[in-house]
């Protein structure tokens, strides 16, 4: 069987940006249950010199649209912009992503083989097939984000499982 880049991809990020759509849910559910103030979860960080739990939704989108669009531009460079500071931010960044995942093609996505394409943050540069940088370096990233994101929701006492996390797998149908 051969798997294409796009089913290596883009199924597997729409999962997981709709698993970190609803676990905002719950986070937002859990600061109006407990009168906890949102931005106690949105601001929360698992140690003091890592990002919050917003900016690790914010990096969802980053490094699954936001890759797309790099190949797509030939160059991925971060996001610099602060990350949403409300439950409707943080929202309009997974449904954009969402959107976006949903829009892409496999006929684009297999035109994306064997392109050039380069990762830059200030003096560094990394070159990249698109193929490489999508499944070695963005998804890799992906996967990390909303991980942290999971797990700083459970650090503040969330009751979510591995169940939330994964969301609903693509299952063979009878």
């Amino acid at each position: 069987m051969t798997i294409s880049l796009y089913d290596a991809i883009i199924p597997a990020q729409l999962q997981i940006i709709k698993a970190v759509r609803a676990l905002v849910d719950k986070a937002k559910a859990h600061c109006d249950e407990k009168g906890t103030a949102p931005e106690e979860i949105i601001g929360a960080r698992l140690i003091e010199d890592m990002l919050p739990f917003s900016y690790q939704v914010k990096c969802c989108r980053e490094h699954s649209l936001g890759a797309i669009e790099g190949v797509r531009a030939g160059m991925f460079t971060p996001s610099l912009v602060a990350p949403p500071n409300d439950w409707e931010g943080l929202y309009e960044k997974l449904d954009e992503a969402k959107a976006g995942l949903e829009a892409v093609s496999e006929a684009e996505m297999a035109g994306f083989v064997g392109q050039h394409m380069e990762f830059r943050f200030k003096d560094t540069v990394m070159p990249f097939t698109a193929e490489n940088f999508l499944l070695s370096f963005a998804q890799p990233n992906f996967y990390f984000h909303a991980t942290t994101a999971y797990a700083l929701l459970r650090e503040r006492g969330l009751k979510i499982g591995k169940g939330d996390f994964m969301g609903v797998p693509r299952m063979k149908r009878a």
